[in-house]
């Protein structure tokens, strides 16, 4: 007789599963990759370290799954906010301020995302770079676009997105190194207009030289 699980088994394990996320995410967030065991996990959690081990093989495993679960979760938010934007200049903004709005949301998750983990983990540093790298790439097909119709001065589009990614990428880490700025995405209106006029847009409200 074929055991077959039942949607109750399948919703408890699921949501053992998230609670056991959660306590990761909570303990690498407090003390780091080194700092965290995986009994400090189970104890959080409230489950044996031998079930953790049912769902994950390690230590690594599961740090690799939740910086995962954030990478995952800021690419999504950027995907949907870009369907509703016409224009690149939309899709531009739209991407930014979904990317921080993802963070400030997910605070913890995102210091064990940017700041816990590439230092000591080489594969979530990978994870990292990929993450930029897309974002990146996102920028810069909006920037040719926006060239191609006329509604930016030609530049080099790849070193332009490269700069545009790299300022939100020093203030996130500022915010979660440092405090500063206090408000992630309220400073994020700011920063998507700087990067705008840096780009060769007329920002609303800035007064233009000449």
């Amino acid at each position: 007789m074929v055991y077959r699980r039942t949607k109750k088994v399948d919703q408890k394990l699921e949501a053992r599963l998230q609670a056991i996320m959660q306590a990761a995410r909570d303990e690498f967030a407090r003390n780091g990759f080194y700092g965290t065991s995986i009994k400090d996990i189970a104890r959080r959690a409230g489950v044996g370290v031998g079930t953790i081990y049912l769902y994950l093989r390690n230590k690594d495993a599961l740090f690799a799954a939740l910086v995962n679960e954030a990478y995952e979760m800021v690419l999504d938010r950027i995907a949907r906010a870009r369907k509703n934007a016409g224009s690149g200049r939309q899709k531009l903004q739209a991407s930014m301020e979904a990317a921080l709005a993802v963070l400030q949301e997910n605070r913890d998750l995102a210091r064990v995302m940017l700041v816990q983990s590439p230092a000591g983990h080489p594969a979530v540093a990978e994870q990292l770079y990929d993450l930029l790298h897309r974002l990146a790439k996102l920028v810069e097909e909006d920037v040719e676009e926006e060239i191609a119709r006329g509604e930016l001065p030609p530049q080099d589009a790849r070193i332009a997105s490269l700069a545009f990614v790299g300022t939100f990428y020093q203030v996130v880490m500022g915010w979660l190194k440092e405090g500063v700025p206090a408000d992630l995405t309220a400073a994020g209106k700011e920063l998507v207009a700087y990067n705008l006029r840096g780009l060769g847009y007329r920002v609303e409200g800035v007064k233009e030289d000449g």
